[in-house]
């Protein structure tokens, strides 16, 4: 009997085990493929071929499907993520770059670095049968970001040449004009989704949009170039990366203004948060470092080496290991989030790896 119970434990451990092995998968720029990764042995398991400078990868919300933005190649590769197999190519316009999907998960959209006579086209993809439903032309040539609301009825689109978001209702694709600041570049959205954040990459400031309205309710100054945004978990402080003063400028999300100014290494470039909010991780691309911020304190507790020009960030979800793709060599740099050191160093990755997202 005791046997028994003991071949029971350990089955269900197996299984317990399996549902966390989710895997890594990773756009390498250089290398025309993307690189899957085992986060229990930080090995790389496959790289999947797929077009010429992929870019950016959205995943479906079962994580089965995966889109890559051929940057060079005006293409998308379909990946299946459990065969880890590319099984279609979609042509789109050229240079396509970020992308998101429906929180149904049944449509991508798609959007351009470059637009055609003064606009720039917003792809919209049917997920299932990898068809182009639409193209909706936005004005302005160079589009950089875009995220949904979470009921899926509006896609916010920062449009870095037009210094405007672009709102997109997802029915009707019909849109709506907010103007920002000169290059509106990075979005971010609150965890109850009322606000969107959009850093003005040539403004110095960051501004904020009720969602409800769609109106602009906030301008709020805050240092040079500023590029990453990251909202805290409890939502009362928006962090944003200053690339040209090498600082983090901290909001409060209640008065709309920067309560805090922290200082961290030469060109910051986005910030991520542990699950529980007690640290925050800002990348330094041209310092070849990542900073880690104790947020109650709002101190610089340790600076950890990565490769060469840090780009995007991911930490597991289980809150352990932070995973840093080093854009301008061939590396993972790993981070063990509980001792704050460097845990390993994952090499031929792929040339210029540059985003990470999690897969099955």
């Amino acid at each position: 009997m005791k046997k028994y119970h003991l071949s029971l434990l350990l089955i269900a451990f197996a299984f317990a085990s399996s549902a966390l092995a989710q895997s890594l998968f990773v756009p390498t720029r250089g290398s025309a493929a993307v690189a899957v990764i085992d986060p229990l042995t930080d090995q790389v398991l496959t790289q999947i071929p797929v077009g010429n400078y992929p870019i950016r990868l959205a995943m479906t919300p079962n994580r089965l499907k995966a889109f890559v933005s051929n940057g060079n190649d005006g293409t998308i590769s379909v990946l299946d993520t459990v065969a880890r197999t590319n099984t279609a190519t979609i042509p789109v316009g050229r240079s396509p770059g970020e992308s998101a999907i429906t929180p149904d998960g049944a449509r991508l959209f798609v959007v351009h670095q470059r637009g055609v006579n003064r606009t720039c086209p917003v792809d919209v993809i049917d997920t299932a049968t990898n068809q182009v439903i639409t193209t909706v032309f936005i004005p302005g040539h160079w589009d950089k970001d875009i995220l949904f609301t979470p009921d899926g009825r509006s896609a916010y689109i920062a449009n870095f040449s037009a210094g405007e978001v672009d709102v997109m209702d997802t029915t009707t694709y019909q849109v709506t004009t907010i103007p920002t600041g000169a290059g509106s570049r990075r979005l971010c959205i609150s965890p109850a989704g009322d606000r969107v954040y959009v850093a003005n990459n040539k403004a110095r400031s960051v501004s904020a949009i009720d969602t409800a309205t769609q109106q602009l309710i906030a301008t709020i100054p805050v240092g040079q170039g500023p590029e990453g945004l990251g909202v805290a978990p409890n939502d009362e402080e928006l962090w944003v990366t200053n690339q040209g003063d090498q600082t983090v400028s901290v909001i409060d999300t209640t008065t709309l203004t920067v309560i805090a100014t922290i200082h961290t290494g030469d060109h910051p470039q986005r910030v991520v948060f542990t699950p529980n909010g007690a640290q925050a991780f800002v990348e330094n691309g041209y310092a070849d470092t990542v900073s880690v911020i104790d947020t109650a304190s709002r101190t610089v507790i340790a600076t950890l080496p990565t490769g060469h020009n840090p780009f995007e960030m991911l930490i597991t979800p289980n809150g352990r290991k932070l995973y840093v793709a080093n854009a301008s060599d061939t590396t993972l740099t790993v981070i063990d989030i509980p001792s704050l050191t460097v845990s390993d160093t994952i090499a031929n990755v792929g040339v210029h790896p540059f985003e990470v997202v999690v897969g099955p």
